[in-house]
């Protein structure tokens, strides 16, 4: 089934993939409940853009160049998409950082006409697997103070709040950096 799977991606890349052929025991979710789960492509990002305006009030924090920097050009870095009839409708992205040990989530987006489905929770899941099963030590991320919904989502998740980082985004607003051990989590 892994094999099948990533044929089908390789299959759908116009560019050659760089890293995710390192992912042989990798094995995502492939549909759950009618929405189809992915490594995202370069191809993905319009419909990301599009999830973020939605989420965003019209905004999009992330431009194209910077979805396509982490998809394309980042080794150490990737995306998760959840779609439903072939249109993504949210995503996750995280990246290696302290030279590959640990992973951070970069960014993660579900339409507001698919919230409260379950999709943030399997796209949190997704990573939380992959890492785990890649052996990774630490996952975190940033999200905003007074995001109390998300914080909760991320605490169902096993995160836990590690410390406020005044005037961390634009504008000065104030974000809790949040954590993950997940070599607890590869013991379960």
């Amino acid at each position: 089934m892994l094999k099948e799977f990533k044929d089908r991606i390789l299959s759908s890349l116009s560019l050659k993939p760089r890293r995710y052929l390192d992912m042989d025991e990798i094995e995502l979710s492939n549909e759950r409940e009618g929405i189809h789960y992915r490594l995202a492509v370069r191809e993905d990002i319009v419909g990301m853009l599009a999830v973020e305006r939605s989420v965003y009030d019209g905004q999009t924090p992330w431009m194209f160049s910077h979805f396509e920097e982490e998809i394309i050009k980042n080794e150490n870095a990737f995306f998760v998409i959840a779609e439903s009839d072939e249109k993504v409708v949210g995503f996750i992205g995280a990246r290696l950082v302290n030279h590959g040990r640990d992973v951070h989530i970069s960014n993660l987006a579900v339409s507001k006409k698919f919230q409260a489905r379950g999709i943030a929770t399997q796209l949190i899941g997704q990573v939380v697997q992959l890492m785990s099963i890649m052996n990774k030590s630490i996952i975190s991320l940033e999200v905003r103070r007074e995001n109390t919904h998300a914080q909760a989502l991320y605490r169902r998740h096993g995160f836990t709040s590690d410390k406020v980082l005044i005037q961390y985004y634009e504008g000065g607003g104030d974000a809790i950096l949040m954590k993950k051990d997940l070599k607890h989590e590869s013991k379960n």
